[in-house]
This record gives C-alpha cells, sequence and structure tokens, in this order.
C-alpha cells in the first residue's frame, strides 16, 4: 500500500504542471550516491556500506547524532510549534528561500507542511560521485571539516561564507550533505537525486548521461566575485532531491528540494531563466534568514520586487524585507524579540535605524529561539510579512 501511494504521488509531482518541465527518457538518477551520503555524513537510519571503516563511521556518528538531538531539542522543538502558530491556513506549499544556502532544516522548521522548497544561493549542491571513491584518510579529513560546518548549520543556525567555500570542492557535496542531514533530523531519507538546467523559458531540463560526459570537464565558475570556482562539473551545480518520510512524524510523505546556485543581484536576475521559472510558480511562500541583508540593498532590488509580487506570506530574521518595501507593497511586518542593530557593519545604517525603530513600536513579543542572526547585543528577533488585509 505504501509503495502504490509513493508511485501515485511521484507521478503527481512529474506531471502536474508538465509545463514548467523538460523531461530527459534517459535523466541519470544519483539516488545511490545519495543514499551513500545519507547514511555516512548525516548518519541516517541504513546499514553501513562495505568499503567505509567502521571505528571511522562510529566516531562521525556519535558526534553528529548528538548535533541532531541538540537542534531537535533546542530549536527544532521550540521554533516548529511557534512559528506554526503564527502560519494562517491553506499557504502555498510551494517556498522560496533565497540568501540562506541549502537550509533545508530551517526551511521544514517554518514551514512544515510544503511539498516542494526551492533554496536559492551562491553554493552549488556538489558531485555525489566522489565520496564512494575516496581513501580512508581523504575520508577522515572530510567528514571532520563537515563536522565543524555542521556546528554552524545545526547549533547556531547561520554559515560562514568561509566555511561554506570549502564546500564547494572535495570529496563530500556540501549542499547536498546538509540538506541530507536535515532529512535525518526530520526523518526523511532521499528516495531520487537528479541535476538539471534552466533553459531560457524557465523550464527545468534535467541532465542525462550524454549531457554529464559532454560537461565531464567543464567546471563551474565561481557567481560571485568573493566567492570561489568549483573543482567539479557545472551539471552539479542544481539539484533536485525527492524525499520521503519514513518515521512517523507529521508532515508530507513526499518533499521535492530542489538547491539552485545563483547570483540573485540585478545584473544576474533581471530577465534571466531563473526569474522565468520563480515566476511560473505563481503564488508562494517566504522566507530567508542569516541572508546578509541583501534584502536591503539596491542591488538586489529586482528579486526583493519578485518577492513582494509573488509572495503570500514570509518569515525572516532581520535580513527580510525593510518595513518601508513592505508596506510599499501592501503588507504589514509583526516583530518577535529584540532588534537594535545589524552586527554585520555593527549597525546598518539608516536602514538598520528605521528597522529598530519598527521593532520599538511594537508591543514586546518573546521569542524563546534564535533565529538566523543575532544582533548587535546578541537578542533574538523575527519578523511575519504578511498582507495588511489579513490583519484580525
Amino acid at each position: 500500500m505504501r509503495s502504490t501511494f509513493f508511485k501515485i504521488i511521484m507521478l503527481i509531482i512529474f506531471f502536474f504542471g508538465l509545463n514548467n518541465y523538460i523531461f530527459a527518457e534517459n535523466a541519470v538518477d544519483f539516488v545511490q550516491e545519495a543514499k551513500l551520503i545519507y547514511i555516512v555524513t548525516a548518519c541516517g537510519t541504513c546499514d553501513l556500506p562495505s568499503g567505509i571503516d567502521e571505528s571511522l563511521a562510529a566516531t562521525h556518528c556519535r558526534d553528529i547524532k548528538r548535533q541532531i538531538e541538540n537542534v531537535r531539542k533546542n530549536f527544532v522543538n521550540k521554533a516548529r510549534p511557534f512559528i506554526s502558530s503564527l502560519l494562517p491556513s491553506n499557504l502555498p506549499k510551494q517556498v522560496i528561500y533565497p540568501f540562506g544556502g541549502g537550509d533545508l532544516l530551517t526551511a521544514l522548521v517554518t514551514y512544515p507542511d510544503a511539498s516542494e522548497i526551492t533554496t536559492i544561493s551562491l553554493e552549488s549542491a556538489g558531485d555525489p560521485r566522489r565520496l564512494g571513491k575516496a581513501k580512508m584518510q581523504e575520508l577522515r579529513d572530510s567528514l571532520s571539516e563537515f563536522r565543524k560546518m555542521a556546528v554552524h548549520l545545526l547549533v547556531n543556525h547561520d554559515s560562514k561564507n568561509g566555511n561554506l567555500r570549502a564546500f564547494e570542492r572535495g570529496i563530500i557535496p556540501g549542499q547536498l550533505a546538509f540538506a541530507l542531514t536535515a532529512a535525518a533530523v526530520y526523518g526523511y531519507e532521499p528516495v531520487s537525486l537528479k541535476y538539471f538546467r534552466i533553459e531560457p523559458d524557465g523550464k527545468i531540463y534535467y541532465f542525462t548521461k550524454t549531457d554529464i560526459a559532454k560537461l565531464e570537464n567543464v567546471k563551474g565558475k565561481k557567481l560571485a566575485k568573493f566567492w570561489v570556482d568549483t573543482d567539479f562539473s557545472i551539471v552539479f551545480r542544481n539539484m533536485e532531491l525527492t524525499l520521503k518520510r519514513t518515521s512517523k512524524t507529521t508532515g508530507p510523505e513526499i518533499i521535492v528540494h530542489r538547491h539552485i546556485a545563483a547570483n540573485l543581484d540585478n545584473q544576474n536576475f533581471s530577465n534571466s531563466p531563473l526569474k522565468k521559472h520563480l515566476e511560473s510558480k505563481g503564488k508562494i511562500s517566504a522566507m530567508t534568514k542569516a541572508g546578509s541583508y541583501l534584502y536591503w540593498m539596491k542591488d538586489f532590488s529586482v528579486f526583493r520586487e519578485y518577492t513582494l509580487a509573488n509572495m503570500t506570506f514570509m518569515i525572516s530574521d532581520s535580513t527580510g524585507i525593510l518595513p518601508h518595501h513592505a508596506k510599499a507593497a501592501g503588507f504589514e511586518q509583526i516583530t518577535y524579540g529584540k532588534f537594535h542593530g545589524a552586527f554585520l557593519d555593527n549597525d546598518g545604517g539608516e536602514d538598520a535605524a528605521a528597522l529598530r525603530q519598527h521593532f520599538k513600536s511594537q508591543p514586546y513579543r518573546e521569542l524563546p529561539f534564535r533565529y538566523g542572526y543575532s544582533d548587535t547585543k546578541a537578542a533574538n528577533h523575527l519578523m511575519v510579512t504578511k498582507p495588511k488585509s489579513s490583519v484580525k
């Protein structure tokens, strides 16, 4: 019965909205590679494959599982019910989350009923084929670095750019591994992993074995001046990871997570295939956190306008939409916690001053967990952006 239900769900996912996708008959599915990464790096509930040192896996998984339990206790179990109480009914099941890396973990906390989650950032998804071919010392070193990075993802709820850049190379595909770690936290496992490009008309094209062979030696160039080139093929920039729920926890039976590597500044996003792809989704639920305040900036105004024109609801930290942009688009913002200043530049200038005043103008509402960045005084804060007409 479960297998039949899964097949039906997959057919709905693949054929509903067919106009937005180009289905390559021989698209490569890297699900076996995804399962290996799920088992070895995220310590998912599957048997350890042969060839992986048991003592190395045990040491790694002892640490990762401790971090997973910590994030469940201190973040998921606090944030999920709190945020769920803020969500109106009938929100779009499609979520757009820019500027936060492939942070599937927080997306699942914020929108627990989402069936399609798209994250967009400078990071590439990563080549899933390398881990299975790695030598023991190389695997040991890479898992050690992954554990250090997981601390920022699972405990601090944001990631430093230097750490993210490091995972643009090497044997562990960073964004894929982090997404699979989030899956392990929530009781999901991978059932499909495909890579794609976005065509000029906004449709998705899934890569075939022939495509991959042709592009094997074409490495990904950095998407921003301060970023890095990848050491793997451009094929592995954008991924579509399909997850199936395995536990008795609540949530959709199937979740499709797409991570897209892109620069969202005006020069790259305006009139881009990505813009057409996102617009084809119609109304969305939006979120961001730890987004380097890019939503504030003029250079990202086109993406900000896309978000305001298409979102029905948004959860964010202070790096989300500023009050004057939200108000002009017909939204209001409800604040939680305290905001004293933007910590990246130790204040934030006029925009931070306006946001600080916005927080002060509202009654204090407690926020018992950290959501993305803290502020200049290490205060937790969160904003709900919603249409004015929804105010009771």
